[in-house]
């Protein structure tokens, strides 16, 4: 008899360790945030019924005018629930959910609701809801407040047995606030046990009321495809970054640092002269670029506006200080900025003593201390030394000397060992690879080092596990980097574009040496990468729905697709990296 038990047991263990794996693969997902899996069977995103659009927006427009006909039978589909607001060029003027069986009931009681103190929109923003799920209060935490899911689900919360609280995804990501905000929930994002929460699925929709046209939305915009990433779209998409950045600098020199959508204003005392110096770079490339004398003169400007409010002589040294604060960084980047520029010879007094100081943070052993002050910091190892070595190759490119040479292969040397350091695993990270990729690179073309050429390669090929695409979540994310098993930070609009600024260096030297492997592998990046991009910036009615200074936010790019701030290196950074790539060859000519 046991031989036969033993069979039926060898057959069972297995199964059920493939069932525990299955259950433990779920909840680690669940755990991370994953897109919320529903609990019963119920209609599926795909299968949501298509929004009759044509039917809709007639009807729409028609019941905005005061005509009071009933829908037609084409809106009698199912729907929970319809939310409806009402804009004015982008300002809210009111909102309101309608119940119903129907589409069309849904519609006419939101209609009801909003009455006649709307009547100046000229667009409706709606969202149908078609299904939804209960979340148990005490598991609903990580379900409703992983930020991947801000504007793709509604939430609602129940108290009690009538009071009854839902937000549409367009809403919150209008107002760009994140659901545990939205909820009122505590800091540490814990929810009470007493309320009861659902997620909401259903269909985004914008109505122009002027046009009498409907758009479905899907997170508030329009996905971006990688078919439409071609040489002509990222010409008209670096276009429109470049907008962006001269709409944005004021006219006594100023850059804007970050700018709020939502609230269209800048975001009060936020600053960080690193990013500031950054986009001076940016400003002069294109200035200089387009050959155009007033864009010269109007990016000088604004490198006369940072020296004046930041700049400071401290004996032979020139830094430049925010919030007691002198990083090897941001003197650097100040320099390099001036060096860029066609008419450096302005500045040269604050270049040669901002060059000094660079030079008295670099040790003997290759090596870089990060702040001249405070003294004792010398973290942020990852950014500084790399951007003080693109300011030495820049330099280095412009006008050979062999002693400068000579210290930047040291630190060459020192670096790709602090970076690759195996008692070091975790040292590690992506925000070291495009800086030291970009100077690197400047000096191979110099001098054809192949030790420069190899490391390029090591760094950028191990750069691409961290990109995003068959493992992104949502479409709308995919093509970005970030990676979220490793500590490296969260998503950005900035990382991507800096990342994109290396691996176009990387890609033109792979051409360069007859690497067809890595061009192909680099051009599929970029490329991904730019459809990433892409998704992010503000460029039509749809994606800013909610926006009511556009001048200020056309051509900007979304820190991620869920949060629309716009901070000046999202754009700096893409636009470099969009002039290099355009220039590079690696793009289609068309799709």
């Amino acid at each position: 008899m046991e031989r036969p038990q033993r069979q039926v047991l060898s057959a069972i263990i297995p199964v059920g360790l493939v069932i525990l794996g299955i259950a433990l693969w779920q909840w680690y997902q669940a755990s991370r945030g994953q897109r919320p899996q529903k609990a019963t069977t119920t209609i599926s995103e795909n299968e949501i019924p298509d929004v009759p659009l044509h039917d809709l927006a007639t009807w729409c427009v028609q019941r905005w005018a005061g005509n009071t006909a009933p829908a037609p039978a084409s809106l009698q589909s199912p729907a929970e629930a319809v939310y409806l607001a009402a804009r004015q060029d982008g300002v809210l003027l009111t909102r309101a959910w309608g119940d119903g069986t129907t589409l069309g009931g849904a519609l006419e009681d939101a209609i009801a609701k909003l009455g006649n103190a709307s009547r100046s929109a000229t667009a409706l923003e709606l969202f149908v809801v078609t299904d939804s799920e209960v979340l148990d209060a005490a598991k609903a935490t990580p379900r409703l407040l992983s930020n991947i899911h801000r504007g793709i689900v509604g939430i609602e919360e129940v108290r009690g047995a009538t009071n009854v609280v839902r937000h549409s995804p367009t809403e919150v990501l209008a107002s760009n606030r994140s659901h545990r905000k939205m909820l009122g929930l505590a800091a540490n994002g814990s929810a009470p046990t007493d309320v009861a929460f659902r997620l909401l699925y259903g269909k985004q929709i914008l109505v122009d009321i002027g046009a009498g046209t409907a758009s479905t939305m899907e997170r508030g915009n329009t996905l971006v495809g990688l078919g439409s990433v071609t040489e002509p779209s990222i010409k008209n998409f670096s276009e429109r970054l470049a907008t962006w950045m001269w709409a944005n600098l004021h006219a006594n020199g100023r850059m804007t640092y970050l700018y709020w959508p939502s609230q269209g204003r800048e975001a009060p005392g936020r600053d960080n002269l690193i990013r500031q110096f950054m986009a001076t770079i940016a400003l002069g490339r294109v200035a200089a670029l387009r050959s155009d004398a007033a864009l010269l003169e109007r990016s000088a400007s604004n490198i006369d506006y940072n020296l004046g409010a930041y700049f400071a002589q401290e004996g032979d040294l020139g830094i430049v200080r925010l919030h007691d604060k002198v990083k090897l960084g941001a003197v650097a980047l100040a320099a390099l900025a001036i060096a860029e520029h066609p008419r450096s010879s302005r500045w040269k007094t604050q270049e040669a003593a901002l060059l000094r100081t660079v030079d008295s943070l670099w040790q003997d052993d290759g090596a870089f201390r990060t702040f001249h002050s405070p003294s004792d910091r010398n973290d942020n190892q990852n950014f500084y030394p790399g951007e003080a070595l693109l300011l030495w190759a820049t330099k280095i490119a412009n006008e050979p000397d062999s002693e400068l040479l000579a210290r930047f292969m040291k630190s060459f040397s020192f670096y790709r060992a602090w970076h690759l350091d195996p008692s070091e695993p975790g040292r590690r990270n992506p925000a070291f690879v495009p800086w030291h990729t970009q100077a690197y690179f400047l000096v191979w073309k110099q001098t054809k080092n192949t030790e420069l050429r190899d490391f390029i390669f090591e760094m950028n090929d191990w750069l691409l596990k961290v990109q995003q695409w068959d493992t992104a979540q949502y479409s709308d994310t995919r093509g970005r980097f970030y990676s979220p098993d490793h500590d490296y930070g969260p998503p950005h609009a900035s990382a991507t574009g800096v990342y994109l600024e290396g691996l176009a260096d990387a890609f033109s030297l792979a051409l360069l040496v007859g690497d067809t492997s890595r061009t192909k592998k680099y051009s599929e990046a970029i490329r991904r990468g730019l459809r990433s991009s892409q998704q992010l910036q503000f460029t039509d009615d749809i994606d800013m729905f909610y926006v009511s200074k556009r001048d200020r936010v056309f051509g900007g790019l979304r820190t991620t697709v869920y949060d629309n701030q716009i901070r000046c290196d999202n754009v700096q950074h893409t636009l470099m990296a969009t002039l290099k790539i355009l220039e590079s060859g690696a793009l289609p000519a068309a799709h």
